[in-house]
């Protein structure tokens, strides 16, 4: 099956197994603001999902695209590790009220079918050339009519997650800088849709992971930098496109996790240590 696919088909699947009109009450919102479904029949765009060989989402042992399973140490025997999703957003420059996203990518580490979210975003803004050099992303290639605003992606990534969610567990989303770039501009887009991220959200850092990290002998300078890069190079993580695109830094950071959480001998409650209340990034925003 090819891995585009027409947003209406793609919000029909997961539609079916999560209403919504639960959704809206999960997120806090109203069918007068921003979920009423048909309101996207009049508007055609696509995102882009991944099915994986495997279809098991009995825990996080699913090989998805090369990147080896997590293998959390248990604190018990009866502990269950819930939802974790590493994601990335492309934007239009560094965080303020005035910058925008302009793609997101995230991967569910449990695997399975459409195990995978990405989609371009039109910001409804220019995006200067000093940004667009870095991430090739032009105002041309986002700014058009087929290209769905956040508010048009709002109710099919709250669906999408529902469907993703481990029952009774939070879901973990990890970023490389999530506390200062990826959750504040994730706060700020639902802020722009009168909405609020949903409290059982929970954010990690990989950045602030990373930090924790021994360092090793003093080789190369740069290893012991903390960016992606450097952490792949430090990890013998080859990178096979172009960074700074949404799902390859996604592809990236979850094989640079695995090789983070293994180094720090960290287990899933100690990554739940580690995470942000949702609630706390739609606080700095006001």
């Amino acid at each position: 099956m090819s891995s585009l696919l027409r947003f209406s088909q793609l919000r029909k699947n997961i539609w079916s197994s999560c209403p919504a009109r639960a959704l809206m009450q999960h997120a806090g919102l109203s069918s007068g603001k921003v979920l009423d479904p048909r309101s996207y029949e009049k508007r055609h765009f696509t995102t882009r999902a991944q099915e994986t060989a495997s279809s098991d989402r009995s825990g996080l042992a699913s090989c998805i695209s090369g990147i080896q399973p997590f293998k959390f140490q248990q604190t018990s025997e009866h502990e269950q590790s819930g939802t974790i999703l590493v994601f990335d957003t492309e934007t239009t420059g560094y965080f303020n009220k005035d910058n925008r996203i302009v793609e997101l990518a995230l991967r569910d580490l449990s695997g399975g079918k459409n195990s995978t979210f990405e989609t371009l975003i039109n910001p409804e803004m220019k995006i200067r050339k000093i940004v667009s050099a870095v991430n090739n992303i032009s105002t041309d290639l986002v700014c058009r009519p087929d290209v769905p605003r956040f508010s048009d992606v709002l109710p099919l990534l709250l669906a999408y997650v529902r469907s993703r969610q481990t029952p009774g567990k939070p879901v973990i989303w990890v970023a490389h800088k999530a506390k200062t770039f990826d959750a504040p501009f994730l706060a700020q887009e639902f802020d722009l849709c009168k909405a609020q991220m949903p409290e059982d959200w929970l954010f990690v850092d990989s950045h602030c992971l990373a930090m924790k990290l021994p360092k090793l002998p003093k080789t190369d300078e740069k290893i012991h930098l903390l960016n992606l890069g450097a952490l792949s190079k430090r990890y013998g993580i080859s990178v096979e496109n172009p960074a700074h695109r949404a799902m390859q830094d996604v592809t990236t950071l979850c094989h640079v996790l695995q090789k983070i959480t293994s180094d720090l001998k960290l287990t899933y409650e100690g990554l739940m240590n580690e995470a942000i209340k949702a609630s706390y990034f739609s606080k700095v925003l006001k």
